[in-house]
């Protein structure tokens, strides 16, 4: 009953680690539609005393699945604020703009 649920569940934690790692978006996303719908059919059988340290090593794969997510999103918002950096004239050519970046002169 329950423990089958939760051993596909890992299963899908573990499948999905390996697309974070591999950076296949996709994948990813069906896994977490597959994940959604097995904790909603746990929700509804129940977690017998037995099934404790399955689950446990259930939130320890999610938790290090959402570290990976975290990391992830980190790394695209430091690139995405480079780029904004790089892509704004004012932070090429303005005030704050390196010595080197400077307008010297706008009659040339």
């Amino acid at each position: 009953m329950s423990q089958k649920t939760l051993l596909e569940l890992k299963k899908a934690l573990e499948e999905e680690r390996e697309a974070l790692l591999k950076g296949a978006i996709e994948s990813v996303l069906r896994t977490a539609s597959y994940k959604a719908r097995l904790v909603e059919k746990i929700k509804e059988e129940g977690i017998s005393p037995e099934d404790r340290e399955l689950l446990r090593e259930i939130l320890e794969l999610n938790d290090r699945n959402k570290a990976l997510v975290e990391a992830g999103l980190s790394f695209i918002e430091e690139a995405f604020e480079v780029l904004k950096r790089v892509i704004t004239p004012e932070a090429a050519y303005g005030p704050s703009a390196p010595a080197e970046a400077r307008i010297i002169s706008r009659e040339a």
